[in-house]
């Protein structure tokens, strides 16, 4: 989670450039890239390939299999994510907005930002809580309990509307497999960006935030599928075929991305993971 806003920004280069980028086999240069691959499994994302500007996303993500301090991020943009999270014993739904800050000041504390800056949370469902989080940029952060299962589908929708003048607010919804009726998690509104229309990118990603040495053992794996996209001035939603398979700066190789039929990608990371189906910054076939 932390090192997807430095992935995306660098999507559209990525974008333009990845079919001329030779595949990286990261290896420990110095002592702390070694520790990293001691203490983590590697975060590793799928980088959609879209263009133009688009106010809705949505996408549902299978969990292959799960290992506690797990969060497999159903949908990352360029200001928020969401996604379900195992707990180890508890498993729930996340929904977080980024105040204008840096999400990569790990130093910044929830209470640092001044008061009309913060993102504010508009509505959420009486069942989720509210809180605060800094430690990656700071913002507002939603949390509800959701019995999700291994093998089954939650799907999650973004949609974004202008607040007023200066800020913009996002509209977080969730289903699990089976459910016709979608539950709208929360509404968060922060300081628009004003270089970005939009959601301006999205992504999905699979984290391990356990990095106890032990973690990075083991092995995490899901699918996201039905991944769309809704154009600004448009009530339709178009399908999203192309993703690119990137990662953060751990130099682990214990890492894979593929398809999985028509419009299933797939992310698996630790343990004995071979990259045996897509390089690094290339487009998945």
């Amino acid at each position: 989670m932390k090192k997807l806003l430095l992935a995306a920004s660098i999507c559209f280069s990525v974008l333009a450039c990845v079919a001329d980028k030779p595949a990286q086999t990261a290896k420990p240069e110095d002592a702390r890239q070694a520790d990293l691959v001691k203490r983590q499994a590697r975060s590793v994302h799928l980088l959609y390939g879209i263009g133009g500007e688009f106010t809705g996303a949505q996408a549902t993500v299978k969990v292959v299999e799960t290992q506690p301090k797990t969060y497999f991020s159903i949908l990352g943009w360029h200001q928020g994510y969401c996604g379900i999270q195992d707990w180890g014993g508890e498993r729930v739904f996340i929904f977080s907005v980024w105040d204008p800050t840096d999400p990569h000041d790990y130093e910044i504390k929830a209470e640092d930002m001044k008061e009309e800056l913060r993102a504010k949370v508009l509505y959420h469902d009486p069942m989720v809580s509210v809180s605060r989080f800094g430690g990656e940029g700071s913002g507002a952060k939603t949390l509800t309990g959701l019995a999700w299962k291994e093998g089954e589908g939650v799907t999650a929708r973004i949609e974004c509307e202008p607040d007023g003048k200066d800020r913009i607010a996002f509209t977080c919804s969730a289903k699990l497999e089976g459910s016709e009726e979608w539950t709208k998690i929360a509404t968060i509104s922060t300081i628009r960006d004003a270089k970005v229309k939009g959601l301006g990118f999205i992504a999905s990603f699979v984290e391990d935030f356990r990095r106890d040495y032990q973690s990075a053992k083991v092995s995490r794996e899901a699918e996201f599928y039905d991944v769309a996209v809704k154009p600004a001035g448009s009530a339709e939603w178009t399908k999203v075929t192309q993703a690119v398979f990137t990662a953060d700066d751990t130099p682990s190789t214990n890492i894979d991305a593929g398809r999985r039929g028509e419009g299933t990608f797939f992310l698996k990371t630790g343990g004995g993971t071979v990259n045996g189906h897509t390089p690094l910054w290339t487009w998945i076939n």
